[in-house]
C-alpha cells in the first residue's frame, strides 16, 4: 500500500484521517487514537526507509530524543512504531497542531505575522539547540500553527534520519531553497539557523532564495523593504556558516530593528548584489506599520502577491517613439510612391 493511500486505515493503535502533506519521504496524516485520545499528527514512511536496517531505531534515537521532552515551540514525539500492511511501514507520531502547516497557509495566501513567527522560531531553535539538539529541516513544511497561534516545529530530526538513507529523496525543487549552502554535511545549528533565515526570507517577498548562485537583496524584489532588512538577511544567509549569526534570535532581533527604522546599514558596500528588477508596493504587505508606527508582528496578515512583469517607463516611452517614427517613415513612403505615379489607390 502507498503511504499516500491510508486514509481511512487504522495504524497501530491509530485511525488515520485526512492527508495533510505529501513529502518525498513520508506523508503527514491527521490521526485519532483508538482508545479515545485527542487528534495527532501521524508521519508514515514506506520502503525503502521502513525496510532500511536500523531506521526506526534511528527516529526513535533522534526524533523520540528525550532532550526535547517539555520544549516549548516543538511537536512532542508520542510514539514511534512500525506495523505490516502487508508492505512495511514505520510511523511516527506528534502531538496535534490545530492551527495546521506554514507550508498550506502559504498556499492558501495568508500567514502568521512575519515578526511574531520568526521570534518565536528563534526562541525555540536557540533553546533546542542549547539542549545540544539540532532540528535539520527548518521551511514551512515542517513549521506549523499550534494552540494560541505560535509558530511551532514540527518533524524534529526527522530529515537526518531519511537522508541517511536516501540522500536524495529528502529535498523537492520547491524546498531547495531552504536547503543550507553545507547541506550535504551533518545538520547543524548554523543550518537550522540558515532554514529560518531562508523561511523569513520566503515570508517577505513570496518565494525563497536561490538554492544556488547569488541571493537577491529582498529590497530589491519588493521595495518597501528598509535597505537594512537586506544587510541583516544577506548575513543570514551567508555561504560560510562563521560569518552567521551566533543565535538566531540575534538575527531575529536585528531584523526587528531593521524593519523600524532603528538599525543602520553599514556604509560598506555588500559583497553579495544583483541587477534590480522592477516592483511595486503592496498595501498588503507583512511589514505595513500597525497603529503607532510598529510592524504588524502578531496579526494574521496576507502573504504578498508576486507583482506581474511591467515594462519599464523608459522601455515604454522609447518603443512608443520608435513605433511612431517608423509609422511616419512607411507613410512618407507611401505618399512618394503615389506622387510619381507608382501607386494607384
Amino acid at each position: 500500500m502507498q503511504v499516500d493511500q491510508l486514509t481511512g486505515t487504522t495504524v497501530g493503535r491509530y485511525r488515520l484521517r485526512g492527508r495533510l502533506q505529501l513529502l518525498p519521504y513520508a506523508s503527514i496524516h491527521q490521526g485519532e487514537s483508538l482508545d479515545g485520545g485527542g487528534p495527532n499528527l501521524l508521519w508514515i514512511f514506506g520502503e525503502p526507509y521502513s525496510g532500511a536496517l536500523g531506521f526506526q531505531e534511528a527516529l526513535q534515537r533522534l526524533a523520540g530524543d528525550p532532550r526535547a521532552r517539555g520544549l516549548a515551540g516543538v511537536a512532542q514525539t508520542l510514539e514511534i512504531g512500525g506495523q505490516e500492511l502487508p508492505s512495511p511501514l514505520t510511523f511516527l507520531v506528534n502531538e496535534d497542531v490545530p492551527g495546521g502547516f506554514l507550508v498550506s497557509l502559504l498556499q492558501q495566501g495568508r500567514a502568521p505575522g512575519v515578526l511574531a513567527t520568526v521570534g518565536t522560531l528563534a526562541q525555540t531553535l536557540d533553546e533546542v539547540h542549547r539542549r545540544g539538539l539540532v532540528h535539520g529541516d527548518v521551511q514551512p513544511a515542517t513549521v506549523a500553527v499550534g494552540r494560541g497561534g505560535a509558530a511551532v516545529l514540527v518533524g524534529m530530526g526527522i530529515r537526518t534520519v531519511v537522508t541517511r538513507v536516501n540522500p536524495h529523496a529528502a529535498w523537492l525543487d520547491a524546498t531547495r531553497g531552504f536547503r543550507p549552502p553545507e547541506g550535504r554535511t551533518d545538520p547543524s545549528p548554523a543550518a537550522d539557523r540558515y532554514g529560518l533565515a531562508a523561511l523569513t526570507y520566503y515570508l517577505l517577498v513570496g518565494r525563497p532564495p536561490a538554492p544556488e548562485g547569488v541571493i537577491e537583496p529582498p529590497s530589491r524584489i519588493r521595495s518597501q523593504l528598509p535597505s537594512a532588512v537586506d544587510d541583516v538577511l544577506l548575513q543570514a544567509l551567508a555561504p560560510d556558516p562563521a560569518v552567521r549569526h551566533p543565535s538566531a534570535l540575534e538575527m531575529a532581533q536585528e531584523l526587528r530593528l531593521a524593519v523600524s527604522g532603528r538599525r543602520r546599514a553599514p556604509v560598506a558596500p555588500r559583497r553579495v548584489v544583483s541587477p534590480p528588477p522592477v516592483a511595486q508596493g503592496s498595501p498588503n504587505h507583512p511589514w505595513q506599520p500597525a497603529h503607532g508606527g510598529e510592524p504588524a508582528a502578531s496579526r494574521t496578515v496576507a502573504l504578498v502577491p508576486m507583482e506581474q512583469l511591467e515594462i519599464h517607463p523608459h522601455v515604454r516611452r522609447t518603443g512608443g517613439i520608435l513605433l511612431l517614427g517608423l509609422l511616419f517613415a512607411v507613410a512618407a513612403a507611401l505618399l512618394v510612391l503615389f506622387a510619381t505615379g507608382r501607386l494607384y489607390l
